[in-house]
């Protein structure tokens, strides 16, 4: 498996883009941008966007699907069934996604928007702003905060320690860290 971080200046976001060892269909998660730097990463590893993962549709994890969906016949999967104006594949807690070779399986984690969701692949977590390192994501209210904290303590951290965390903003952590030391997550429920 191939696996890459991409960093958009930005919206200063995370992208990821995982791919066959020999190249072939590839799934991008959360493409805040598309820029030259993606677009060579993809390319120079013999990729092919063939999925796009959303975690939510806030601005700085989508605008870059429109130009890719120029480039690459990209299924979207989402929460919501249109992104940007365009189709999208509804997903839902529980689904399982078989995409190229890779297993996804998607949790509902309302809170900091009404429609995140997370994807777990093997030991890797894709959060978006649910869960970052030593963080939480931000939310409207006390009633959208308490059912975030309630998503990452009933869905999240109840997870493998060992598994990774990869968020739309700042560098990847694990379960096992942020139940010890994540500040946001000592709030009573």
């Amino acid at each position: 498996m191939k696996f890459f971080t991409h960093f958009a200046v930005q919206g200063f976001s995370n992208s990821y883009l995982i791919g066959p060892d020999d190249g072939g269909d590839a799934v991008l998660i959360d493409p805040g941008t598309f820029d030259i730097k993606l677009l060579k990463l993809i390319e120079n590893n013999n990729l092919y966007v063939k999925h796009i993962l959303v975690t939510h549709a806030h601005s700085a994890h989508i605008k870059g699907i429109k130009t890719i969906k120029k480039i690459y016949d990209a299924q979207i999967y989402s929460y919501r069934s249109n992104i940007l104006g365009l189709p999208a594949t509804e997903v839902r807690e529980g689904n399982k996604l078989k995409l190229s070779p890779f297993n996804f399986k998607v949790i509902e984690t309302p809170g900091h928007s009404t429609d995140s969701i997370v994807f777990l692949m093997d030991k890797f977590l894709f959060t978006g702003d649910t869960l970052t390192a030593g963080m939480i994501g931000s939310a409207m209210d006390g009633y959208s905060r308490g059912l975030l904290l309630t998503s990452i303590h009933k869905k999240l951290l109840i997870l493998d320690n060992s598994i990774f965390i990869f968020p739309g903003h700042g560098p990847p952590s694990k379960i096992e860290i942020e139940k010890k030391l994540n500040p946001f997550l000592k709030e009573k429920l």
